[in-house]
């Protein structure tokens, strides 16, 4: 008769997750969720408008081209460093994107 006896304390909360919502914590989640989107904004949106504008204006193609590789290795580094839980790895991607604008601007400028 003891399983009837105790006062029930030791049962879990039927919330979601088993524990309570902060509304600030729903905001904070919204909030990275959003910055973790950015890369995608950089690595496949940009590139991919200059190279349709390069075809589209007839001007040089290989430099979208060279913005295009570079930024996709850069996502490819964040995706794989996320996955892995590697903060250098992330950051080396994310090193990707204003390497692209550097060499693109430079070999804009030589050649």
């Amino acid at each position: 008769m003891k399983i009837f006896s105790d006062d029930g304390s030791h049962l879990p909360s039927l919330e979601l997750g088993g524990e309570t919502r902060d509304p600030t914590d729903q905001y904070i989640q919204r909030q990275v969720r959003a910055w973790a989107l950015l890369p995608l904004f950089f690595a496949v949106l940009l590139p991919w408008l200059w190279v349709y504008f390069a075809f589209t204006y007839d001007l040089r193609k290989d430099l979208p081209f060279l913005a295009l590789v570079v930024t996709h290795a850069g996502l490819t580094l964040i995706w794989l460093g996320r996955r892995r839980s590697r903060r250098l790895l992330t950051w080396a991607g994310i090193g990707c994107y204003p390497l692209a604008v550097a060499l693109c601007l430079l070999l804009q400028n030589v050649l």
